[in-house]
């Protein structure tokens, strides 16, 4: 699976894991819905800034959240 959408794979699952919408998702990590979305459907590859936000708001380390996203390319 390319990495765009093993990235989208994983921040769909885990939002919806947690029950947020793209838009209470973004708004707490200082972003916008539509890049939650072009990200969630792989037309965006977010940037490590936005990646260490995305793993802070799921209590995840940045090493766990690539590690999740690695195990969907294999």
């Amino acid at each position: 699976m390319p990495i765009n959408n093993a990235v989208a794979q994983v921040l769909r699952e885990l939002r919806e894991k947690k029950g947020v919408s793209q838009e209470k998702f973004a708004d707490a990590i200082d972003s916008h819905q539509v890049y939650i979305s072009e990200i969630e459907n792989g037309k965006k590859i977010p940037s490590l800034p936005v990646l260490y936000k995305v793993a802070r708001y799921f209590d995840l380390s940045l090493s766990e959240l690539t590690s999740l996203v690695e195990e969907k390319m294999t």
